[in-house]
């Protein structure tokens, strides 16, 4: 029986190249990669994906990695690129919030306003502590549907006041 020869075994160097080029591929994200948060409290500790879609003509969207930690009072949330890159970084008191992206920061004594400008459009901030902890809370405007909580999804939606909005979260588990 004659054996095929299409498809040979790599050569050493053929080899050798596609491990350097690994290895650069590898050092390349790594050092693009943002350090992680070091969790205070992990019951007050969220990681995973975010989407939020403003219902403007034409519809403005913002989907991003996210880690989050605190409380609607005091906390710390930065958004992550798919590649692992810091986006933007919040970091509130009950005195300020400070949004930093890139070379650039915003101060703020109203995180509600410093979410609005990040996202383009305002966020039921104590509403959605309470949603990622898997408990209902009333938010004006917002419907919340946390029936996938278990799973770690939940989606919230803005009907009033216009333009509309819908938040959807996909946490880690």
């Amino acid at each position: 029986m004659k054996r095929c020869d299409h498809a040979k075994a790599p050569t050493h160097h053929a080899r050798q190249r596609v491990w350097v080029l690994a290895m650069a591929c590898a050092m390349l994200t790594a050092g693009c990669a943002t350090p992680r948060m070091n969790p205070v409290d992990v019951n007050a500790y969220w990681t995973g994906r975010m989407a939020i879609q403003v219902l403007k003509d034409p519809p403005e969207s913002l989907s991003a990695g996210f880690e989050l930690q605190g409380s609607a009072q005091a906390g710390e949330m930065v958004l992550l690129s798919p590649i692992g890159t810091t986006l933007a970084r919040l970091e509130w008191t009950p005195q300020d919030a400070r949004l930093a992206q890139g070379q650039q920061q915003v101060n703020s004594p109203s995180l509600q306003k410093l979410g609005a400008r990040l996202t383009g459009t305002e966020l039921p901030i104590a509403a959605l502590f309470e949603w990622l902890a898997g408990r209902p809370a009333e938010a004006p405007g917002w419907q919340v549907d946390l029936s996938a909580h278990a799973q770690g999804r939940i989606s919230a939606e803005r009907r009033e006041p216009s333009p509309g909005a819908v938040l959807r979260i996909a946490l880690d588990r």
